[in-house]
């Protein structure tokens, strides 16, 4: 057996497990809700956001650790050297050594509600983020539909300017022949030679279009697609317009996002007003301590214990200021959600109105291509028989081409659209698209969290506090009154006509370098430092 047969031989396991994936690649091409699958599980932006919600969760423990008991321990070691004068008139050296260990506890039993406000806080913040999470799985998975839809759509516009370029090259050739036979003239030629590089040109473009576009499918869903299917009809679509603002407002990621924030907001307006109540908290503690030695025999035993009530009498308005800023803020965060209320029924309206125009596009692309393939084919016939001109060839191809390529276009715009639609809904999720997803469960990591946090008394002081909790109204925004007769200031002069030709040209002004005393005496008035 030669060297050749031996290599071939040492492939052959290769060939033989290289041959049926390629098979199946043929077979079983690459589908929408296999792309969503890998996507959901493995893109770097959804795991980004997992974790910053585990990371929010943590501020629920942390909202609650007052109602929780504080245990330490302290361990010291001390040695103290004094040289001081003694009754002989000299300098004698006094030294000390002390050692002790004492473990103290301490427990809040009132806190005002303070408490109580900071957790409420914490648990509407963690529930923002969980729509904050979901409303970027919309937008991740619409980022993948938009990859995917996009691939198809730029393959089948590389088709169509491949045929294209052919047919031009055919129309080229069929100029050429007929040049030499006195038929056509050279600006015939010229005319289908140009429009031939045209569509050249344009399929580079589409071509480069399209890797670009399999590069943005690899990115998000973390491997480059494959044979792609075509895609399946995208469910949980509303049946209309009012239908979908109904569904919006109920279901919208973006609206219960804000929602949730002025939540928190109202929290934050108890926690501030609950400074002002009174602390009581319990406090003790037992250890040893040896005050003249680090001998063990010396060590004694000493307990402490006491209640403990603090309130504030004046703080120099510092908590009336941050209820004043708290209620600022609440106000800002409800304008914000009625703008976020207002933008998402605005973008469910403009992907409803895409869907409907794209559909549209998609049946007038119908119409036109066929009625462009019966002209062009017309057209063509008169032209070998000497009753069309080459022009009128060439204009008929490119009328083709346009009803295609509008075909094309309409058909991946309505696709996205309506997954778009969806993704404003917050319907475009992984679990309802592909069932066989294993979802990802946002309030696992806390649920794990609350049972490894060790706390005796919550049972006991949570309903208490929240029972203390101040109350969240707060007067409403000044808002400006309605105008009576709003009309526009008449102009000064109108503005010029004429293009701007050149800029004026002054010296550099010399600024003075001030000194730390200059900067010291002045103070910052309509933007730029003056004396005080």
């Amino acid at each position: 057996m030669n060297a050749d047969a031996l290599r071939r031989l040492a492939c052959l396991p290769l060939m033989l497990v290289a041959a049926p994936a390629a098979a199946q690649e043929l077979y079983d091409p690459d589908t929408l809700d296999r792309a969503i699958a890998d996507a959901y599980r493995t893109n770097p932006t959804l795991e980004a956001g997992r974790a910053q919600l585990r990371a929010l969760d943590e501020q629920i423990i942390q909202a609650g650790s007052p109602y929780r008991l504080s245990v330490g321990v302290n361990v010291n070691f001390q040695y103290r050297q004094q040289d001081q004068r003694n009754l002989l008139d000299q300098f004698g050296t006094v030294r000390s050594r002390t050692m002790g260990a004492t473990i103290s506890a301490s427990q809040i039993l009132l806190n005002g509600g303070r408490t109580a406000a900071q957790v409420s806080a914490a648990e509407a913040t963690v529930l923002a983020g969980r729509e904050r999470l979901r409303e970027t799985e919309n937008e991740i998975l619409l980022a993948v539909v938009d990859a995917y839809a996009s691939v198809l759509r730029d393959q089948a516009l590389v088709a169509i300017q491949t045929r294209s370029l052919d047919s031009y090259g055919r129309q080229v050739d069929q100029a050429v022949a007929r040049e030499r036979g006195g038929d056509l003239t050279r600006t015939d030629i010229a005319q289908a030679r140009a429009q031939r590089e045209i569509i050249r040109a344009q399929l580079a473009q589409a071509e480069a279009n399209l890797q670009s576009s399999r590069a943005r499918f690899a990115a998000l869903v973390g491997r480059n697609p494959g044979r792609l299917a075509p895609p399946p009809r995208l469910p949980g679509s509303p049946a209309s317009l009012d239908a979908a603002f109904q569904i919006a407002e109920k279901e919208s990621p973006a609206i219960w996002q804000a929602i949730m924030a002025a939540r928190a907001g109202d929290a934050r307006i108890a926690a501030q007003r609950a400074e002002r109540a009174p602390i009581v908290a319990l406090t003790g503690g037992y250890g040893y301590a040896s005050p003249y030695s680090y001998q063990v025999r010396d060590l004694g035993g000493q307990a402490t214990g006491g209640v403990s009530v603090t309130m504030p009498l004046l703080a120099g308005g510092l908590i009336g200021s941050r209820i004043r800023a708290a209620v600022a803020e609440r106000q800002q965060l409800g304008f914000e959600a009625e703008s976020t209320r207002r933008q998402a029924l605005a973008n469910v309206q403009d992907s409803w109105n895409q869907s409907v125009a794209a559909q549209t596009q998609q049946d007038s692309g119908q119409l036109a291509t066929q009625a462009a393939e019966a002209a062009l084919t017309g057209v063509r016939r008169g032209f070998q028989e000497g009753f069309r001109s080459n022009f009128e060839v060439l204009d008929s191809e490119q009328r083709l081409l346009n009803a295609q390529i509008v075909e094309t276009n309409a058909r991946y715009s309505g696709y996205v659209a309506q997954a778009r639609l969806l993704a404003t809904l917050g319907r475009l999720q992984a679990g309802v698209i592909e069932a066989g997803v294993p979802s990802y469960d946002a309030s696992a990591h806390i649920r794990q969290v609350k049972k490894q946090v060790f706390g005796p008394f919550d049972p006991i002081l949570a309903p208490i506090d929240r029972a203390a909790r101040p109350s969240v109204a707060a007067k409403p925004a000044p808002m400006l009154a309605a105008a009576t007769d709003p009309v526009l200031r008449a102009p000064t002069a109108m503005p010029p006509a004429g293009l701007g030709q050149s800029l004026p040209v002054r010296p550099m002004p010399v600024l003075p370098t001030p000194s730390f005393g200059d900067l010291s005496d002045t103070v910052v008035t309509g933007g730029a430092p003056g004396p005080r």
